[in-house]
């Protein structure tokens, strides 16, 4: 410990000697992130969900078409609507990575050889339907960053091709639906850090007051999330709609290590020259931020380890990134920056400072900490003055709030995490409900192994089918084996040439449908927008008719799909949520035994974030807040973030303990004056910052930011009402063991 503390005293000697090179080394790296921040890239939708799979892999480079519909709406039989649709129809098929292009405009020029001018013809082939659908297929295999020029083109053939008037057309699909979440996502990403910005400003210059500079450490954690938008670059961690989360947090997270360094500095100022304060103030607050930041880091990789889940595993390393960028930019922005002003402003003045070290009473150490700093320092002794009474109250609470957990709601559809006034979204639903269609009605199943056109294998779907059909939730089963009996009037033939002589008269792209790359496809179809419960059953009835239904020797059938997966994905990660507390406690806590070596020091932290595992559910009950993918990683969260607070105040009264005629209380009071008013300005300042999500149009943050909130609060208050009796308590307890150890060893 005493090492650390070195450590960074030396660092703060570095800085306070080349404060103007450390602050053009911030600059030259904001220019290096700007160079990754081009890079980042967007997922959306269920893909994020969906983890390395290879059955999903295969299936998607054999099978999985991209889709991009063009819903025409008025009069779809008048000839100028038909022309314009035949336009869009052969324009679009010209463009790259457009597997094939199918609209009523093939059928009329099927008939005719051309489109006519006569609405009678093309009635006479069309009828008289209400709208119209040209189907755009994707190459297999494309990301959506391909699938999204595809889009974008039909959006502008859709004005080249001149429909009339009385046309209404709608570009949607899922490249369309991608294509405008990524937008929306960055769209947010912008707007919540603009906002959380825009808040810790109001916060700092309401509530850090007394200091110089009060908005700089703004600046500085601003920089250190330029830093993190360029490490996930150069990572290549994709932005999504949870990873979006991230950057209001990191606000409020490096607002907290800024502010500790800040007030820290100028508490040093108070007694010790400028070329003496930042080394001492860095070596004093240093070590136990940098500890508190770890602890935070840990908390988030617990969620990254604890999940298969893409976009939660980016939004862990996002924000493992970001905390220790934003402690970084605190040291090399905000101290530069502060060593310069001080040195510009006030050297002459404080080199006349006596620095002699004279023994301070708790009343000296009392005498400039400020009316918030008086108030917080007798509220912490008169609660630590009864900490029996406090930690059960706490304790009772934590327990209630662990009995109503299991009641909490969730959220699990991937529909409810996103803006339900977003153009595409409103768009899909629209198309789904002039076409006649719903929610997710198919799921496929991937077949591999050698001979699958055998009669054998084909026998077995029709199996399969059967055994499929009878099950629950499951409407019907189309496969080779459906293919192969429509072109053979019902029947299998009995040799695998008699299978392929029926399948050479099927045309290329509809055989590709269910045979392609050695491989083979069937579809499962269910029932419309069912529940995740539902989905649950479903794919627990799918495979169970895979099993009873006995492929042969060397034939494996897995159920595939983005659905298929990132349903059973985010119902995962949400029932374990109580295995990722367990693991962010299970880190934070190695983390402090490593570094204290105490196992007191070590659980003192813990403890009030024990209880803040058990209030905030109790919060998310009284509110209605539902349980997300993001909100199942807050236990953990709680724990590495909350830990900053405790750890400083832990530090501070040990520090204070230490000096001459200050008791266990004395100490309470003075650590809980001197930070707490540092710890309040922090804590009110990350609430502030997270009280950004609240806003967002995505409603899985809005629900986090909610919760965020008020957690934080519990938190803070944990940290200066629960901690001080904690301490005091177990305090108690090393002294009897001690002097129990010590009167076991005295001679009789």
């Amino acid at each position: 410990m005493a090492k650390l503390r070195g450590a960074f005293s030396s660092v703060g000697d570095r800085v306070q000697e080349r404060p103007v090179a450390t602050l053009a080394l911030a600059v030259l790296l904001i220019f290096v992130s700007v160079g990754g921040a081009a890079q980042i890239t967007s997922v959306t939708g269920n893909a994020a969900f969906v983890a390395d799979n290879p059955t999903y892999d295969a299936y998607s480079e054999s099978f999985d078409h991209g889709s991009v519909a063009v819903l025409v709406r008025g009069d779809v039989t008048e000839p100028s609507t038909v022309r314009a649709i035949d336009r869009l129809d052969r324009r679009m098929s010209e463009t790259q990575n457009v597997y094939a292009v199918t609209s009523p405009a093939d059928q009329v020029r099927a008939e005719y050889g051309r489109i006519p001018n006569s609405e009678r013809k093309i009635e006479s082939v069309l009828g008289s339907p209400d709208y119209a659908i040209v189907s755009i297929t994707t190459d297999t295999g494309l990301s959506q960053q391909e699938e999204r020029p595809i889009y974008d083109r039909a959006v502008d053939v859709k004005q080249w091709a001149n429909f009339p008037a009385g046309a209404s057309v709608t570009v949607t699909g899922s490249a369309a639906f991608s294509a405008q979440m990524s937008a929306v996502i960055q769209q947010s990403t912008s707007q919540l850090l603009g906002l959380a910005v825009g808040l810790m400003v109001v916060a700092l210059f309401f509530l850090f007051r007394g200091v110089r500079l009060r908005l700089l450490p703004i600046v500085a954690v601003f920089v250190g999330v330029i830093y993190t938008f360029g490490a996930i670059g150069y990572a290549g961690i994709p932005n999504s709609t949870l990873t979006s989360a991230v950057f209001p947090i990191l606000i409020g997270l490096g607002i907290d290590y800024s502010v500790q360094f800040h007030e820290r500095y100028e508490e040093e100022l108070e007694r010790h020259p400028p070329r003496d304060a930042l080394p001492i103030a860095l070596g004093g607050i240093g070590p136990p931020v940098l500890i508190a930041m770890l602890a935070a880091a840990l908390g988030f990789a617990a969620t990254w380890v604890s999940t298969t889940s893409p976009a939660t595993i980016w939004f862990a390393q996002t924000s493992i990134l970001g905390v220790m960028l934003t402690y970084a930019a605190g040291i090399l922005v905000l101290l530069s920056v502060l060593t310069i002003y001080v040195r510009w402003r006030y050297d002459g003045e404080f080199e006349a400072v006596d620095d002699a070290d004279e023994p301070e009473s708790a009343e000296d150490r009392l005498a400039s900490v400020g009316t918030v700093g008086r108030l917080l320092g007798r509220s912490s002794r008169v609660l630590a003055g009864h900490p029996k009474t406090v930690l059960v109250l706490a304790l009772v609470l934590a327990g209630a709030g662990f009995q109503v957990s299991s009641s909490l709601d969730t959220m699990t559809d991937t529909n409810e995490f996103i803006p339900q006034d977003l153009p595409a979204y409103v768009d899909l639903q629209q198309f789904q409900s002039v076409t006649g269609g719903g929610s997710s009605t198919s799921y496929p199943v991937l077949v591999t192994g050698t001979d699958l056109r055998d009669p054998e294998v084909l026998r077995w779907m029709v199996q399969f089918g059967d055994v499929a059909t009878d099950a629950p939730l499951i409407q019907g089963v189309d496969s080779p084996a459906t293919l192969v009996k429509q072109y053979n009037d019902g029947e299998i033939p009995e040799t695998e040439a008699g299978v392929n002589r029926v399948l050479a008269d099927v045309p290329e792209k509809t055989l590709e449908q269910y045979y392609n790359d050695g491989r083979a496809h069937v579809t499962i179809s269910t029932a419309q927008d069912m529940s995740t419960g539902q989905v649950i059953t479903f794919l627990g009835n799918a495979e169970s008719a895979i099993a009873h239904s006995n492929p042969p020797p060397g034939v494996t059938a897995e159920v595939t799909g983005t659905a298929a997966i990132s349903t059973p994905s985010i119902v995962s990660q949400i029932n374990s949520r109580n295995v990722t507390t367990g693991l962010g406690v299970l880190f934070v806590l190695l983390l402090l035994l490593a570094y204290y070596r105490d196992p007191v020091k070590a659980v003192a932290p813990l403890v009030p974030m024990a209880f803040v595992l058990g209030w905030q559910n109790i919060y998310m009950y009284e509110l209605g807040i539902k349980v997300s993918p993001l909100g199942a990683s807050l236990g953990a969260m709680t724990v590495g973030i909350g830990a900053e607070y405790t750890i400083i105040v832990m530090e501070r009264y040990y520090e204070e303990k230490a000096r001459e005629s200050v008791n266990k209380l004395d100490a309470v009071q003075i650590a809980a004056a001197r930070v707490g008013k540092a710890i309040s300005v922090s804590g009110m300042t990350t609430v502030f910052g997270f009280s950004a999500l609240i806003l967002s149009p995505f409603p899985i943050l809005s629900s986090f930011g909610y919760l965020t909130v008020g957690v934080i609060f519990l938190t803070l208050l944990a940290s200066l009402a629960t901690l001080p009796p904690t301490l005091v308590l177990l305090d108690g307890v090393v002294e009897r063991v001690h002097d129990y150890r010590a009167s076991r060893s005295r001679p009789a």
